[in-house]
């Protein structure tokens, strides 16, 4: 079966505001329940090591040891990514799309400061700074910024130790290329020791700042391990336990609500994968699919690559296609594909006026002629059903699905038959005892429902559980006053000479 997320007109849509971002220095990319934000810079004056130094701080400090972080109530995955070019001139010629970055040397030959930086060494506890920018990008794909950075960003924290701790000037100003300003906690009030890693405000203020709000919708709690109720209103979380459905249910991945049964199996899908893979010829393969909860025998391996294969790819781009089908429509599915086929009773219902009738109050009429159903309602009209069949709508699922069979059903008493009227009552009687005989020399195992839904492929529990474990950034305990001398002698790109 086909799958397809969002709609064409969405696509368009997300290709014209991309082309509209082309020449963005800061942008935000949403894709489902993940974001990306990518930081392009231009360096003026810098060598390949300093500009690959820098590259590769700034995506080390802001994804953190996990390589990567989350962002809201619904742990979206945040992800930072940073493209780098070179510039001939940064001030008169900056290259269209990119932060541009001027880098010179600190000092100059005879040991005075270079210029930049900017700086006042006759004032009293004035500051130095080891780079800067020129301001604070804000919004997806807003304004430029330019900024000027030394030879000594990021140097050791102990200039006796090169190989030990190494301030970090680059992830700091890289700060401000996405909205965070100077004091906001974290890295951006201290660039070495403890407290220095980006917080979780931090990665929030971000999303918030380029993404725009609801950044991380609340769709895409789903598969977070709880059942979030409030405005979110799941019915269920699969990575839950127990995951919130009942008996014969299943906890879709895409909506988190319970549907059932998993699986009505159609063409070219089977309940399971060991059905599916026994039916499904050379050259095919097998794939879950994350709607229907059926799996799909695909002739054509390409479809692999569709949304709704991908476990890391479901969350926030799906729209849940369960069959919902009313009592008549599931009974007529249940007479065509199951009781007409039930050894002994199976042909005492081809010419008959069904009644079902399920504990839940839901009620279909069927009439057949000659094996074939003939019409399906509600109710009869103008006539008196001339069988009753009494069960649940949990029994119609696992029968429809095929995990349960009518013989199984009859011989719990998860079915009951009974016809109506004198004549119809004795007939159906005998043929309870001829199916009671049958069923003792031809005894099917007893069935037990499933306390919980099926399995869900590995590859998905692995992807949410690596992503349910990550922990959000820490939080900043003391904010530091901006206003004041810091304990260290140096602080967010600034140097103060007085207090070496």
């Amino acid at each position: 079966m086909a799958c397809y997320g969002k709609s064409l007109v969405i696509g368009l849509l997300m290709l014209f505001l991309l082309a509209n971002f082309a020449f963005a220095e800061t942008t935000c990319e949403k894709k489902d329940c993940e974001i990306t934000i990518k930081l392009k810079i231009a360096f003026q004056g810098a060598n390949n090591t300093y500009i690959n130094n820098a590259e590769n701080e700034i995506e080390s400090v802001w994804n953190g040891p996990g390589g990567h972080r989350t962002t809201g109530d619904c742990k979206c995955k945040m992800t930072f990514e940073v493209e780098t070019t070179t510039a001939a001139d940064c001030k008169n010629n900056p290259p269209a799309g990119y932060h541009c970055i001027m880098v010179t040397d600190f000092f100059k030959p005879d040991g005075t400061y270079d210029n930049p930086p900017r700086n006042q060494p006759n004032i009293q506890g004035a500051k130095i700074y080891m780079g800067y920018m020129y301001g604070v990008s804000t919004g997806n794909g807003g304004n430029s910024e330019k900024g000027w950075w030394s030879d000594l960003m990021s140097r050791p924290v102990n200039a006796n130790q090169p190989q030990g701790e190494h301030y970090n000037d680059f992830a700091h100003e890289a700060g401000h290329m996405m909205g965070l300003e100077d004091g906001d906690g974290g890295i951006m009030s201290r660039t070495a020791g403890n407290n220095s890693d980006p917080t979780q405000a931090n990665i929030d203020e971000i999303a918030n700042d380029i993404c725009g709000a609801n950044a991380c919708p609340k769709r895409c709690c789903c598969g977070n391990g709880k059942v979030d109720g409030g405005n979110v209103n799941e019915g269920c979380d699969p990575m839950a336990e127990p995951t919130g459905c009942g008996r014969g249910q299943a906890c879709c991945p895409v909506c988190c609500n319970c549907f059932g049964p998993t699986c009505i199996p159609a063409n070219g899908e089977y309940s399971s994968q060991e059905d599916c893979q026994s039916a499904c010829g050379e050259g095919s393969g097998c794939y879950y699919n994350y709607p229907t909860g059926c799996w799909d025998c695909i002739k054509q391996t390409v479809a692999v690559e569709e949304t709704c294969y991908d476990s890391e790819n479901i969350r926030g781009n799906l729209e849940c296609d369960h069959i919902v089908a009313s009592l008549p429509e599931q009974g007529e599915g249940f007479y065509d594909g199951h009781l007409s086929a039930a050894p002994v009773i199976g042909g005492l219902f081809a010419n008959e006026r069904i009644q079902i009738e399920t504990e839940e109050g839901d009620s279909a009429a069927i009439t057949t002629r000659d094996g074939e159903v003939e019409s399906y309602s509600d109710s009869f009209v103008g006539a008196e059903p001339t069988v009753m069949i009494n069960t649940d709508q949990e029994t119609i699922g696992l029968v429809a699905s095929g995990e349960m069979s009518v013989q199984q059903a009859l011989s719990q008493g998860w079915i009951t038959i009974e016809g109506v009227g004198l004549v119809d009552g004795f007939r159906f009687g005998a043929y309870h005892f001829m199916f009671d005989v049958y069923n003792f020399f031809s005894p099917v195992p007893e069935f037990e429902a499933p306390e919980e839904e099926r399995e869900l492929p590995e590859e998905y529990r692995m992807y949410m559980e690596e992503l349910n474990r990550a922990e959000p950034a820490p939080s900043d305990p003391e904010p530091a006053d901006i206003g004041e001398l810091p304990d260290e002698g140096y602080f967010g790109g600034e140097y103060y000479p007085e207090m070496e």
